[in-house]
């Protein structure tokens, strides 16, 4: 098993718990080779390293040859994958069900039939109990097999069973496939295209949604095709822009995890994805009431269940849930409380920052940006900015970079560097033109810097109210509200001209 970089595998000796390392110490100590102490020795550097140094573990090795240091680097990983597979045999049952598979073709391999379909009728009842359905069409095939090249003397109607199974299981497993291609084509193109921008993409989208819709009977739809129709209906309404719709099968989605409690021990990250849309709809649609509820109930959720999540599960409810947190203040407008649950917010960012991709991070960075604007903090808002300004990747979530640029402008005018602000505005202009960016929000609030700041103190007022209509105008277009969503400009010019807080602004307009 090759490995690409160091850095693989040094975050995975990282992840690895007390428990776990001392798992893998026993497990190694079989090995008594010097090419096996060479890379515990590897183990071992690597653990005690908070950040990798790599020059430092070359030379603590004695300088070995690169093709020695890259096997003992790939025979570590492989050894660390092994130790951590036998640890979670008895707590994953998918773990167990394809060791179950090997020992079959080991059986099957030494003539042994009737000890391998033994075997089999284990793995059978562990895949049915626990839904592993694709691995439940290799073991239906398995049988059919050994029962249809050997004389296992077994009765015609158990074969007739089998059958029988295999064709329902087929049946599930199409529809299952179908769904999900569905699913991630839809997926692929918000990726591409991002939210519907006029009426014209809007029938593209719906004529796509529309030939792309597999046609499935519903009756014929177990539990797991259901939740995946309901995702594929939320994707479809979130490129549209229609909320509405969108909160109504995030909500199916989320109810037949609540029904159907097995559902949860199959896939708990599927069920916390569902709350995450039902907030975002919330979120989008200012339902205040609906969004509290929600966000307490994935709180709970959480907090009651937290020791049976895995890492992913971990870092997936962080998400959620300090994400959540930081949005049901945006939307009471309560800076001052947001403020405070950022210290452990980003405690929390630091501890998965090994789990987390740029784009996440970049999304918490520019939460916080705005936290602080909004608690009149403006200069503590800059370091979070320039962290995403400084992102070498700007092709991740350009929009979020042009987002982000528009409120260093706001920061700067708040903290009155208007000496800063022509330079600023002709750089962000050139970043919007490099990457095409022709939002129509984001376009007349980078003119308004640029006039503002030409203009005497006393016409600034009259400045100030002039784009706050022009903005209002494109808050009525449906195709441009979203960009609300992602930097409330209009409460910020609002407050600049009724000289209240920002905080007090939303509020008000929340409840409009």
């Amino acid at each position: 098993m090759a490995i690409s970089k160091t850095d693989d595998l040094f975050k995975l000796i990282k992840s690895l718990t007390k428990s776990e390392k001392r798992t893998f110490r026993l497990f190694a100590e079989r090995i008594k080779s010097s090419g096996e102490l060479l890379y515990m020795k590897l183990f071992d550097l690597m653990d005690k390293q908070k950040k990798l140094d790599e020059r430092s573990i070359r030379t603590k090795l004695g300088n070995i040859s690169p093709v020695k240091y890259s096997n003992a680097k790939r025979h570590l990983y492989e050894q660390i994958l092994t130790s951590l597979r036998m640890l979670n045999k008895s707590k994953r049952s998918n773990i167990q069900l394809r060791e179950y598979i090997d020992f079959v073709y080991i059986l099957y391999g030494k003539g042994f039939q009737i000890q391998a379909l033994k075997v089999l009728q284990k793995a059978k009842k562990l895949a049915i109990d626990h839904h592993h359905d694709f691995n439940l069409i290799t073991i239906l095939e398995l049988e059919k097999l050994i029962h249809s090249r050997h004389i296992t003397r077994t009765e015609t109607r158990p074969i007739q069973d089998l059958t029988k199974q295999s064709s329902e299981q087929i049946e599930t497993l199409s529809n299952r496939v179908k769904l999900s291609n569905l699913k991630m084509l839809l997926h692929r193109f918000y990726i591409i295209n991002g939210h519907v921008k006029n009426e014209q993409e809007a029938k593209e989208v719906r004529h796509f949604f529309t030939e792309q819709l597999p046609l499935i009977k519903n009756e014929a739809l177990g539990q797991m095709e259901k939740v995946l129709l309901y995702q594929s209906h939320v994707w479809y309404y979130y490129i549209l822009n229609d909320f509405e719709n969108c909160f109504e099968y995030a909500l199916k989605w989320v109810q037949i995890f609540q029904k159907y409690d097995e559902l949860q021990t199959r896939d708990i990250n599927l069920y916390l994805r569902g709350y995450h849309y039902l907030l975002t709809c919330s979120y989008n649609l200012k339902k205040h009431k609906l969004y509290a509820r929600y966000h307490s109930e994935l709180e709970n959720f959480r907090k009651t269940n937290y020791p049976r999540f895995d890492r992913n599960t971990q870092v997936l409810s962080f998400l959620y849930t300090h994400s959540g947190r930081l949005n049901l203040h945006f939307l009471n407008g309560n800076f001052k409380e947001g403020v405070k649950s950022i210290k452990t917010t980003l405690a929390r960012l630091d501890r998965y920052k090994n789990s987390l991709d740029q784009h996440k991070v970049m999304i918490f960075y520019y939460k916080i940006a705005w936290m602080y604007l909004g608690n009149k903090e403006p200069d503590k808002s800059i370091k979070y900015l320039n962290f995403i300004l400084d992102m070498t990747n700007v092709s991740l979530r350009t929009d979020i970079q042009a987002y982000a640029r528009l409120m260093f402008l706001m920061v700067h005018y708040d903290l009155e560097n208007f000496n800063l602000l022509p330079s600023l505005t002709r750089n962000y202009q050139l970043f919007f033109i490099k990457k095409n960016l022709d939002n129509k929000v984001q376009t007349c609030f980078l003119q308004f810097f640029k006039e503002i700041i030409k203009s005497p103190i006393y016409e600034r007022k009259e400045v100030i109210n002039k784009f706050l209509n022009r903005l209002e105008i494109l808050e009525e277009n449906q195709y441009e509200k979203r960009a609300f969503l992602y930097l409330d400009c209009i409460s910020w010019l609002r407050a600049k001209i009724e000289k209240r807080s920002l905080g007090k602004v939303i509020q008000e307009r929340n409840l409009e």
